[in-house]
């Protein structure tokens, strides 16, 4: 099976709307899924210093962003979808939420103390898994739940829009 990884299904949504604010969301986070990329190819030869550097950026990324977008969309997105297919729908996607959420936890751990080529491995391997995992996650969520947003009833779908535009702010730009 060839997923899309990095890419959004094709869809147009009109501006302004849950699905642009979604959409938009998930291509800054794609942004700061090259950097993961681009750490693990490039740890093999950073120093000490820039290695830890660049591995904080991404952990702060990951903490900062990805994680409470995580925790955003389970508390206004998934209660949505789940009213559409019913109770339990979107269990799958939590489940990915508690699998990057580990993943970050070991890569915290991954790169305490010094950074030698087993530690370098090791979060070459996390960095590349959780880039993979998160850019799967995007994708299944663009091209199963996106579409069903327009047949939430209006007042649902007026209450959505300000749930995430709310956090969106919060975070400071679409993350």
């Amino acid at each position: 099976m060839t997923t899309p990884v990095g890419t959004a299904p094709a869809v147009t949504v009109p501006l302004g709307s849950v699905e642009q604010l979604i959409e938009d969301e998930h291509t800054a986070i794609r942004g700061h899924l090259s950097h993961l990329r681009g750490l693990a190819r490039d740890l093999p030869t950073l120093d000490e210093i820039t290695a830890r550097q660049r591995v904080g950026a991404v952990l702060d990324f990951l903490s900062g962003g990805l994680l409470p977008h995580a925790a955003a969309e389970e508390a206004v997105l998934y209660p949505a979808i789940d009213g559409l297919l019913g109770t339990g729908a979107t269990n799958t996607m939590t489940l990915d939420h508690e699998a990057i959420s580990s993943l970050v936890t070991e890569l915290d751990t991954a790169v305490r103390g010094h950074l030698g080529p087993e530690q370098r491995a090791e979060t070459q391997r996390l960095l590349l898994v959780l880039e993979g995992l998160v850019s799967t996650h995007l994708w299944k969520e663009e091209a199963a739940y996106v579409p069903l947003l327009a047949q939430l009833d209006p007042a649902a779908y007026t209450a959505l829009h300000a749930s995430i535009a709310a956090h969106a702010g919060d975070q400071g730009h679409a993350h």
